[in-house]
């Protein structure tokens, strides 16, 4: 049975039209997230060389799987050298190079995919995700939302799209997005954590906080949203809802404790809890750490820092700091706007 299978793959084209039976089977069960399953289904083919190019590609994604980084990209790029014109082998090899954090080759290939494959949902996401992040916003948007007419179930892409609405503070079309995303994916946290974001500007802040409620039921598993106990515990400091808050900005901590917008609230939360040395301690640490996409600006730590030194009764601390925050210019924003 073995090399009856081994033949089969080995006479395989590399047209993937002409599916290799085992290599499909082992594609199933890759996008399930079986590695098992896969592991079993391709192990015959492991010594076979050179294997069929469709196997190549199934054993590239689950090298990838099996956090194999250096074998799966090895196997990656034979794929794409034998199958030039494969949409489906770039955009693997692109989601795995974005998997690493290797963004401009990522963009690379899935542009390589996008031009192979216009119709492409996936591919238009992951290429309009990575022009977003690469400061193309418009062009970025219009793969999204072409991707989202060509496969209006495309969870992945309405997300996108909702994320971009909502880092240009447009939260009615944000949570129009998010909305699409849970109908098509219930138990996906983070969908509901933006959809909470972007329902309070709206001024639904009973929804806003449903939906808070329902992201930490199912906060679990490949969705696990970091970053919901902060903004739940920011959400609960403006209801000046303390106890609970704390509650939330700890474990925010516990999660990114080198965030220094995690710490910068916990601190301002101290500070109105009375608990002023922890306030110092978190208020401090925030100064310590970068924050690339100013999201808190030192000013406003200086700013924390004063009225923190000011109640622990260290008046030459509090002058420095007053001092600071009457001297330190606001910066200016990417847009050129303050």
């Amino acid at each position: 049975m073995r090399a009856a299978l081994i033949c089969l793959c080995l006479l395989a084209t590399v047209a993937r039209a002409q599916t290799c039976p085992p290599a499909e089977a082992a594609a199933k069960a890759l996008d399930r997230g079986d590695v098992t399953g896969a592991e079993g289904i391709l192990a015959p083919f492991e010594t076979v060389a050179p294997p069929c190019t469709e196997i190549l590609l199934d054993l590239a994604r689950l090298r990838a799987a099996q956090k194999q980084f250096r074998a799966a990209e090895a196997l990656f790029v034979q794929y794409v050298q034998r199958a030039p014109q494969d949409a489906q082998g770039h955009l693997e090899f692109a989601r795995f190079l974005f998997s690493m954090g290797d963004y401009p080759r990522a963009d690379t290939m899935a542009q390589k995919a996008v031009s192979l494959a216009p119709s492409n949902a996936q591919a238009l996401t992951l290429a309009g995700q990575l022009l977003v992040m690469k400061g193309e916003t418009a062009h970025g948007q219009a793969l999204l939302e072409t991707a989202c007419k060509i496969d209006p179930a495309n969870a992945g892409a309405h997300f996108q799209l909702g994320a971009l609405m909502d880092r240009a503070r447009r939260p009615r079309e944000a949570v129009a997005e998010f909305e699409k995303v849970i109908a098509l994916q219930l138990a996906n946290p983070r969908a509901y954590d933006y959809l909470a974001l972007n329902l309070e500007p709206l001024g639904e802040i009973e929804r806003a906080e449903q939906a808070y409620r329902k992201a930490l039921q199912i906060n679990d598993g490949p969705q696990f949203d970091s970053f919901l106990d902060y903004n739940y515990g920011r959400f609960l400091m403006k209801r000046n809802r303390l106890s609970e808050s704390k509650k939330h900005l700890d474990r925010a901590v516990d999660l990114a404790p080198k965030v220094r917008a995690v710490r910068y609230e916990r601190g301002k939360l101290n500070f109105r809890l009375g608990n002023f040395a922890d306030a110092r301690n978190d208020a401090e640490r925030a100064l310590s750490l970068k924050d690339p996409g100013g999201v808190i600006i030192d000013l406003q730590i200086y700013n924390l820092l004063q009225l923190i030194y000011t109640r622990l009764g260290e008046t030459e601390l509090a002058r420095q700091y007053a001092q600071l925050s009457r001297t330190t210019p606001v910066p200016l924003r990417s847009d050129g706007s303050r």
